[in-house]
């Protein structure tokens, strides 16, 4: 990789960190659903954040005005997408961990058990099943790995506003303006047993996450949608 490209990627997280702390400082919040994140952080185990991918602007901007960056661990792709994000996760003082499943599997693991370790050691972490990829809506196997591994509780959160850009792409990626009226549901914590089967845990995250999803999308006067 070259100097050039290293330097434009981080041009490109430091414009998406200055963009987002904007839309962060001018908006306006809803939460519905701050009993269900105390009844996570009271069951003393780790907690999960999760959300569909196309929200995940919007959690930063929830997670920034109301939680400790400092505290969230994140799991990064290995490709030069993860260069930009995690110069906008440093930025935001999230701790980020790199995992490339298309090179070094040993390193990608590795990556991941640190992640586990740093869930158990008290930090939060943040995924978006259905990324970063796709197909939307439809939860990975990782998320489940990951959840049971750790013992966590998966916390779901819809986050939604109509002051907006919706791309045209896999995800429909919401792209929040400054002063968004944001509208965050936060759902029922979802514990992930060890001993769980795989297809059921990932049945039941898709479940919670559509719920939370379309609850915050009726928060805000939109129809929800598939």
């Amino acid at each position: 990789m070259s100097d050039l490209g290293n330097r434009w990627r981080q041009i490109q997280g430091t414009a998406l960190y200055a963009y987002s702390r904007l839309v962060t400082r001018t908006a306006r919040f809803r939460v519905e659903g701050w009993e269900q994140m105390e009844a996570a952080e009271a069951s003393g185990r780790p907690v999960l954040w999760a959300m569909w991918h196309g929200q995940l602007m919007g959690f930063v901007s929830f997670g920034d005005r109301f939680l400790e960056n400092e505290d969230f661990v994140a799991v990064m792709v290995g490709d030069e997408r993860g260069d930009t994000l995690g110069m906008f996760a440093r930025r935001l003082r999230g701790r980020v961990f790199r995992v490339d499943m298309g090179g070094n599997p040993f390193a990608a693991g590795r990556a991941v058990l640190r992640v586990i370790q740093e869930m158990k050691a008290g930090r939060q972490s943040i995924i978006a099943p259905d990324g970063p990829d796709g197909p939307a809506f439809v939860p990975k196997p990782g998320v489940a790995f990951l959840a049971r591994k750790a013992g966590a509780v998966i916390l779901p959160l819809g986050v939604w506003t109509r002051q907006a850009y919706q791309l045209r792409r896999w995800d429909r990626y919401l792209v929040p303006t400054p002063f968004a009226h944001f509208h965050v549901k936060i759902g029922q914590p979802l514990p992930a047993e060890p001993q769980m089967e795989r297809e059921t845990l990932l049945v039941q995250i898709e479940e919670v996450l559509h719920a939370a999803r379309e609850r915050a999308m009726v928060l805000a006067g939109a129809r929800p949608w598939r």
